[in-house]
């Protein structure tokens, strides 16, 4: 395993209780649009959800799906997805650790694959979805929710900035254009951006689920107290606030094989 993941693991192995009851992704309406979406078709047989983390979006999958495999990089969390599987009496939603960027499954065997607020912190994004695709069956879905912002060099910069200094595990977060574009470049026959949000959070909330040093929090918050008004007025950050609300947008993709 290279340095980059190794680095993810180690991250999540610390990090990875917050996660548990975290309001960003233990919440949220995407999560009912999720099932919403997967529930038009006809009861999927079987359902991915890569790099589930604490399991929040695979426990949806659940309700709509057969069955269900979660697969993460990080054993702690998948340790802390099936306590909170087994709590809630779940028996037909899978465990598995792997790679989103060579899964360890055959070809062809996934009615849908899903995969929230995850793909920030996949050094080649590209080869996941291209592997998310592999593993799908003919005209099988991905869904894909991620962090975006404006088409801004400056908030790029500052934004990825943070959330490196936040958490040593992050890659990158890309504007809508861009995360299409790798999605297009990964093979799908359709790929359909279906919805945009705001997620606002609390800084030391957003700070203390991720362990951060108190040196990083410091690093980051001068970057976001200097930066140019326009990123701030991006980000919705306040730098007169003690404990300012921050804006995180997010979108939605749709993509079909």
């Amino acid at each position: 395993m290279d340095a980059t993941k190794k680095q993810v693991q180690d991250q999540y192995r610390r990090s990875g209780d917050g996660y548990r009851k975290s309001v960003i992704h233990a919440q949220g309406p995407d999560l009912e649009w999720i099932a919403a979406e997967i529930g038009m078709s006809s009861p999927p047989l079987l359902a991915l959800d890569i790099a589930t983390g604490a399991g929040h979006t695979a426990f949806v999958l659940s309700r709509v799906c057969q069955r269900v495999v979660g697969l993460d990089l990080t054993p702690r969390m998948l340790e802390i997805a099936a306590e909170e599987a087994s709590r809630r009496g779940l028996d037909h939603v899978t465990w598995m650790e792997g790679d989103a960027e060579n899964l360890p499954l055959p070809d062809r065997l996934f009615d849908w694959a899903t995969s929230r607020i995850a793909s920030h912190h996949f050094p080649h994004p590209e080869k996941a979805f291209a592997e998310a695709r592999r593993v799908l069956v003919p005209g099988g879905r991905l869904i894909l929710v991620d962090n975006t912002f404006p088409d801004d060099s400056a908030t790029d910069q500052i934004l990825n900035e943070v959330e490196t200094l936040r958490d040593p595990s992050h890659q990158r977060v890309f504007p809508l254009a861009d995360w299409t574009r790798l999605l297009e470049a990964a093979g799908f026959s359709s790929v359909t951006h279906v919805r945009s949000w705001e997620t606002p959070v609390q800084w030391q909330e957003w700070m203390d689920r991720a362990q951060t040093p108190a040196s990083s929090q410091k690093q980051a918050w001068k970057l976001l107290q200097t930066a140019p008004a326009s990123v701030q007025q991006n980000l919705g950050f306040d730098p007169t606030a003690e404990d300012p609300t921050l804006i995180l947008r997010k979108g939605m993709w749709i993509c079909q094989k």
